[in-house]
């Protein structure tokens, strides 16, 4: 499947480049409908700003973008891809810390675990502050219609999410030649502005950005905070890197989305440089009259797009949290034939929507809203830099100082960002790091509900071997059907069968014990993925193998292995063992909390009979308690 998409890129590279501007680049290509807007707000508020202001704030904004966006992501951070998979996730698999972490690789992976739950949390504001700003150009446009703002917004956020379902494949098909379209404005605006006031060039001086803050020493962190929002989706490039690769990213950042962006960033400067008055809405105010309409409805279109980057990043990020034990399953439905990372997770999408839905209604206008928004993705970029930088002392083998040089220049710019973020708690930022906290504990709580429950469940089993020794008991009673049991552990005894043999009496003609084991790859290759053992006449163990953005469908890969050794899987029945989780009966502790939201968890998580392709009618769920 892998071979398949990258001859596909290969062939029409074109068309990935468009596609790739529909999926990976909406969420910062809709920045400047907000950013610069903000940025002014938070250097004059909208008594007026001087022009040492305005070359300021787009020297900071310009290098945050070369910086932040075009060096560390697209130039180094692209590259630590886990074949060809990207996110926070993928530096914690390529660092192995989801096996075993303890000490430095501990505070490794906690970082790791908070960066993915920060972006989750972003996941629910991006959408809100995106298609707000845009709708807000009713305020320029019809001011009488300015009522309808949050009303229109729902509605399309609502739009949004329901369309997941169609894929991002025909997603992207359908979004990126629009989103050329939005680029192309964006740079032809730009342009329009700059020649009215060529000497914003002026800005590209990074002396102008840091005298600015030097002249407003306690606005440092309110303008950092402002610049900040024009690089917030520099995360959802990581995180999308598998739906089309680090090559045709590269190329739609440089020839496209950044020119268009700085363009349009410096147009902005130049017409608040001429209208003083421009501060409330200067993207808007940019536009001729003539076009003031289209924009709106073409801003509205981009900014549905810019959602659409990142809600595939969760996708993929959570399909990755599943796979590797930190997020109870959920069902995960694939939606091309020629990309397994094109994936769409209803439960998810459902409770993002509402959400978003909620948060729209509660703040009510993108002013508000943008104290409350960046702070999740600087702690989510600060995470990535710490992996990184681990991920490059182990895998690159650079010498020291070249290491330390490294490390000191990223943490300088995302450190910087996130104690300016930090500054908004008070006013909204505390919501995206209550969303970031109950994504953690839930985390926290899975991981450590699985390592609980396979400690308890060793007094419901033994090893395989021992079991198979004992032969079968007396007067046991034998099923002619054969046998399909699930394992978590090829090595010991399926409960199922254990309980079966112990209080039935009885067992079965031929017993398959299959054991799936995801990979700390996205990727397992065909000839791989199964591995057969016999060990009598009766039983047989048999490991499967997936990458942890694979489609896990056991019946498809398994059989054509039974075939080999005699076994007809079409006849055979699947049993799986189900544990029904009891808490402790009381709470004394953190770890009795966790234990209770294991608990509510493991009782809503989808069943093995979804998760791995089993067919219904031929399978058996055996129930077991199980007490924490």
């Amino acid at each position: 499947m892998a071979e398949h998409r990258v001859a596909g890129r290969r062939s029409l590279p074109f068309a990935a480049e468009v596609a790739a501007l529909g999926v990976v680049f909406g969420d910062i290509g809709t920045s400047p409908l907000y950013a610069f807007k903000q940025g002014l707000l938070a250097v004059g508020g909208t008594g007026g700003v001087t022009d040492a202001d305005v070359l300021g704030l787009l020297s900071l904004i310009t290098w945050a973008i070369i910086l932040s966006v075009t060096i560390k992501y697209v130039m180094l951070v692209l590259r630590a891809d886990n074949d060809g998979e990207g996110g926070i996730l993928a530096l914690v698999t390529l660092l192995d810390l989801h096996r075993s972490a303890t000490g430095g690789r501990l505070f490794l992976l906690i970082a790791g675990l908070v960066g993915g739950a920060m972006l989750i949390g972003d996941g629910v504001l991006t959408p809100a502050i995106s298609v707000l700003s845009a709708i807000e150009g009713l305020e320029v446009i019809a001011p009488a219609l300015d009522h309808w703002i949050v009303a229109v917004t729902v509605l399309v956020i609502l739009a949004v999410f329901v369309s997941q379902r169609a894929g991002t494949e025909r997603i992207g098909a359908l979004y990126g030649p629009v989103m050329l379209l939005w680029f192309v404005s964006l740079g032809a605006l730009g342009l329009h502005g700059i020649v009215a006031a060529p000497q914003v060039l002026a800005a590209l001086d990074p002396r102008h950005g840091l005298m600015l803050l030097a002249d407003h020493p306690l606005l440092a962190g309110a303008i950092l905070g402002a610049a900040f929002l024009a690089i917030t989706g520099g995360e959802a490039l990581y995180a999308d890197l598998g739906h089309f690769g680090r090559p045709v990213i590269t190329r739609a950042w440089l020839v496209v989305a950044m020119p268009a962006l700085l363009l349009n960033y410096y147009g902005q400067g130049a017409y608040v440089l001429v209208h003083r008055d421009s501060v409330r809405n200067p993207f808007y105010d940019l536009s001729p009259d003539l076009f003031d309409v289209p924009l709106l409805i073409l801003a509205t279109c981009a900014t549905v797009i810019a959602s659409q980057a990142i809600i595939t990043g969760v996708f993929s990020l959570a399909k990755q949290a599943i796979e590797l034990g930190y997020l109870p399953p959920m069902r995960i439905r694939y939606t091309s034939e020629r990309n397994d990372q094109h994936i769409y997770v209803g439960r998810l999408n459902w409770i993002m929507m509402i959400a978003c839905a909620a948060i729209v209604v509660s703040f009510g206008s993108s002013d508000r809203l943008a104290s409350a928004y960046g702070i999740a993705v600087a702690m989510a970029m600060v995470a990535t830099t710490i992996l990184f930088v681990a991920y490059v002392r182990r895998s690159w083998r650079w010498p020291l100082p070249a290491l330390i040089a490294l490390a000191s220049g990223l943490a300088v710019i995302d450190v910087s960002f996130a104690l300016a973020n930090l500054t908004k708690l008070h006013d909204g930022g505390w919501l995206p790091v209550a969303i970031a906290s109950i994504v953690l504990i839930i985390m926290v709580s899975w991981r450590r509900g699985l390592e609980g429950l396979s400690l308890q469940q060793r007094r419901f089993t033994e090893p395989l071997d021992d079991f198979v020794a004992r032969g079968r008991p007396p007067a046991c009673a034998i099923s002619p059907r054969t046998a399909i049991f699930l394992s978590r552990g090829g090595a010991v005894t399926p409960v199922a069968l254990g309980r079966l043999s112990e209080l039935l009496n009885v067992q079965f003609s031929k017993a398959v014990i299959v054991s799936v084991w995801i990979a700390a790859r996205p990727r397992v290759p065909v000839d791989d993925r199964v591995r057969i053992l016999p060990i009598d006449g009766t039983h047989l163990r048999v490991d499967v193998r997936f990458g942890y953005m694979q489609q896990i469908d056991v019946p498809a890969v398994l059989g054509p292995a039974l075939y080999a050794q005699g076994v007809d899987p079409d006849e055979a029945v699947y049993v799986i063992g189900h544990e029904r989780v009891m808490p402790p009966d009381d709470i004394l502790g953190v770890r009795d909390v966790l234990a209770h939201v294991f608990a509510f968890l493991a009782r809503n998580a989808e069943r093995s009979v979804d998760r791995f392709g089993l067919p219904r009618p031929r399978t058996i769920e055996i129930g077991y308690p199980v007490r924490l």
